[in-house]
């Protein structure tokens, strides 16, 4: 087996075990912040997440100048862990406001591991290789999560909430071994010495290449969607299970390892024949018609069962067909665009989609506004502007290939 697919297996195994912790922390974390301050404060807590996001993203591009892409992943993987069982003895205390320094670190902790991962494998496979494995990476750790919230729902009423947070911390120490030996025997990309580096989170590469912008934009549009259907379905199941916070736990744990389990099946069986199969333009603008028709469908019956399909059906493809055809962008790019750029995009990007449309939904919220009545409605004009932006990405994309391939 070549260099290149032994990388991305291991990379693969590597977050399977960081998303398997990561299912633990993200019901318990939400379920723990809810029963603190209520799920109408959920847009109040992330409206912190572009500044949470910004620092740690700061902090990631100093690390990498410095330690290389090897050391970094093993450093914010230990130093994650160590902050979130740093989290757990406090929450022990019963003390409210760690509840959500907890919510925020679980948010931030996942993408910034979780997109290094992606960086290691897009500079290690070429893009006909990145067409035939993406699929099959996503879905190889994707079983952590079906595994992490399958866990959940069996252990969660048998050791409690809280204990969940330290399960996931846990799981960083496998992950961060493994990935420290797949750098260690298959080497690291060739990075820039740290003097020659002139920005240490990469905004000037987003400037200088506008296929990194218009993913940026679509990243930030995608994620408006996901933090209003969030915010609607967490609204739902708090009236549900009013004063029951284990069996709402239990529920969310069995609801993510359901959905886990269906993006297996996009992963490992539709991405790898879609992407050998289907153009890249057309992947990408089957995405947001299919969550146009979901979402249309939940606004017009709002219910548990409608807005959770609308928000399975988005998390499903997002982490599968989505996140395979959107890495496919990235190989032909420099070490800069793969590592630097690509944070701000798919960390930064990601988190400061939601953060942002949440400053906007608290501050309506306390002008009185009862924002959970329009969140359906902000979710589909978000998909209406991600479908627009598809059209100048794909043709640059397109454009690009063309170019190296007359070099």
């Amino acid at each position: 087996m070549s260099r290149e697919y032994w990388v991305a297996g291991l990379m693969a195994l590597t977050a399977m075990f960081t998303l398997a912790g990561y299912e633990f922390m993200r019901s318990a974390s939400t379920v723990l912040f809810k029963t603190a301050y209520g799920a109408e404060n959920l847009p109040l807590v992330m409206a912190a997440m572009p500044f949470v996001v910004f620092g740690a993203v700061w902090v990631y591009g100093h690390i990498l100048t410095y330690l290389g892409p090897r050391r970094t992943l093993v450093v914010t993987s230990l130093g994650s862990g160590g902050l979130i069982v740093t989290c757990y003895m406090v929450v022990l205390t019963g003390a409210k406001w760690i509840t959500p320094i907890l919510f925020l670190l679980k948010e931030v902790y996942i993408v910034l591991l979780i997109e290094q991962y992606w960086s290691y494998i897009n500079s290690s496979v070429s893009p006909g290789t990145s067409r035939r494995v993406n699929g099959p990476v996503t879905g190889v750790a994707g079983l952590g999560s079906v595994a992490g919230g399958v866990m959940v729902g069996l252990t969660v009423q048998d050791f409690g909430t809280e204990t969940m947070i330290l399960f996931g911390a846990l799981a960083l120490i496998p992950s961060a071994a493994l990935a420290n030996i797949t750098y260690t025997i298959h080497g690291e990309p060739d990075a820039p010495p740290p003097e020659s580096v002139r920005s240490h989170m990469g905004w000037r590469w987003l400037k200088e290449n506008p296929t990194l912008f218009y993913l940026l934009m679509i990243v930030l549009s995608t994620q408006v969607v996901s933090a209003v259907l969030d915010f609607k379905f967490q609204e739902l199941l708090s009236i549900e299970y009013n004063g029951r916070p284990d069996e709402e736990t239990a529920f969310q744990g069995w609801f993510w390892g359901t959905l886990n389990t269906s993006s297996m099946v996009l992963q490992f069986l539709v991405a790898p024949i879609l992407l050998s199969l289907v153009s890249l333009r057309l992947i990408h603008i089957m995405m947001p018609v299919i969550h146009t028709i979901a979402i249309g469908a939940a606004i017009i019956e709002p219910s548990i069962v409608t807005v959770g399909i609308a928000f399975g059906l988005f998390k499903a493809f997002d982490y599968s067909i989505f996140r395979a055809a959107k890495e496919v962008l990235y190989v032909p790019l420099s070490f800069n665009e793969r590592y630097r750029a690509k944070e701000i995009i798919d960390v930064f990007g990601y988190r400061t989609g939601k953060g942002a449309s949440s400053v906007v939904i608290a501050a309506l919220q306390r002008l009185g506004i009862a924002m959970g009545n329009y969140y359906l409605a902000i979710g589909f004009v978000a998909v209406a502007v991600w479908l627009a932006l598809i059209f100048p990405l794909t043709q640059r994309a397109k454009a690009v290939v063309a170019e190296q391939g007359a070099t």
